[in-house]
């Protein structure tokens, strides 16, 4: 690059055609059985999850882009977390709360998506070298179609009030995530992408 940084090629079957669309075929052929097909969505995610953890290896991030969909915001919360989590570090009644902590301890700023294709231009926009994400498995299967040439590691929403409202997720996988891509000498320096 310019800049003088090294840049870095992340290979993942969903760079091509035919796997995406044999995914697509599986996911229809899936379909009655929704509880086969996140299976199989899980187990696309971990997959891409174990290609991660091996790029990683050769190239620790520089640049952590960390998203969470919006619908793990409380019903009715009026903070403007499309811009910061700050206003969350006091409230803490829903999970983004927890996320705010984490990421003042980790030094790292988070995006909530308020749709799924500001979070894929953010991620054109700012390239980061890992994006840490959960969302629902649709979400998920989207992300990494659209987005392939960057390495994310994702996990599936743990749950919804209702459809779209009041989610949950695994604060614990994304604290462990944090720990080991984030080593503590390096916390602070991370460069990472604000929510547009």
């Amino acid at each position: 690059m310019a800049d003088g940084t090294e840049t870095t090629t992340f290979t993942s079957p969903w760079q091509r055609r035919g796997f995406v669309h044999l995914v697509a075929v599986v996911r229809l052929l899936l379909r009655p059985w929704p509880a086969a097909e996140n299976r199989f969505i899980d187990r696309l995610v971990e997959d891409q999850n174990r290609r991660v953890r091996i790029h990683l290896r050769k190239h620790p991030p520089r640049r952590v882009l960390l998203i969470m969909p919006r619908c793990v915001k409380k019903t009715g919360c009026r903070a403007p977390v499309q811009e910061s989590l700050f206003e969350c570090l006091d409230c803490c009644r829903c999970p983004l709360g927890d996320v705010a902590h984490l990421c003042l301890e980790h030094g790292v700023e988070a995006l909530v998506a308020f749709r799924s294709h500001i979070a894929f231009a953010l991620a054109r926009r700012e390239q980061p070298d890992l994006i840490i994400a959960s969302a629902c498995r649709d979400r998920l299967v989207k992300a990494l179609r659209s987005t392939p040439e960057y390495p994310a590691l994702l996990t599936p929403l743990t749950g919804m009030r209702s459809m779209c409202l009041d989610a949950g997720i695994d604060l614990t996988w994304i604290s462990a995530q944090m720990e080991e891509i984030i080593p503590a000498s390096g916390r602070g320096r991370i460069r990472t992408a604000q929510g547009s």
